[in-house]
């Protein structure tokens, strides 16, 4: 007796293989993105790798004119020990010649009108911190800044602007007020900028 073959095997629905393919595709990704986002700081690549250290830090100067005599408080690690850097930065006393923050920060650079303190200057005496070269630098060119306002009658008084970051010693910026404060009326006022680290 012969029998008859019926197929009731219905084929895999597609619709439903695309959904599973999908659904997968879907887990693998969130799990791949979840261990890439993981905590890589025990890892070997990033523990050997050795960064050149920075010999000095210079200020982060953006182009603006320069109106005031700038001094200009940055860290300094040319030395074996961590120290600050003072640089003077003058304005153009010409109407129709304005000078930029970063042509004076070149003209500070290539004249010299910067100073670094010495090794342990926190701890100095009043009078031997007064002595070190920043400070003197510092004295000098606000005096002989007052005189070149006085000399051009440029019809403003001067503004002193200091730039430095916020872990900056007091016991600079205090010597720096104190001598803008020897000269009591002559100078405007003070102008404190933080500047942020990088």
């Amino acid at each position: 007796m012969a029998f008859n073959r019926t197929n009731n095997h219905r084929g895999m629905e597609l619709t439903s293989l695309i959904d599973l393919v999908f659904l997968l595709l879907i887990f693998f990704l969130v799990s791949f993105v979840f261990s890439i986002a993981g905590d890589v700081s025990g890892s070997k690549v990033y523990s050997e790798m050795d960064l050149p250290e920075s010999r000095m830090a210079l200020p982060s100067i953006k182009e603006e004119r320069l109106e005031n005599l700038m001094i200009q408080i940055v860290p300094d690690t040319s030395q074996r020990f961590l120290s600050r850097r003072v640089y003077l930065l003058w304005p153009s006393f010409d109407d129709t010649l304005k000078i930029t923050r970063t042509q004076a920060f070149v003209t500070a650079l290539k004249d010299s009108t910067f100073a670094t303190f010495p090794a342990g200057y926190v701890n100095f005496s009043h009078e031997d911190f007064q002595r070190t070269p920043p400070c003197r630098l510092i004295a000098h060119s606000i005096g002989r800044y007052i005189e070149k306002e006085k000399f051009y009658n440029r019809n403003t008084r001067p503004i002193i602007e200091i730039r430095a970051e916020q872990n900056t010693e007091f016991k600079i910026i205090s010597f720096i007020m104190d001598q803008c404060g020897a000269y009591q009326d002559a100078i405007q006022q003070m102008i404190i900028r933080t500047v942020l680290k990088h």
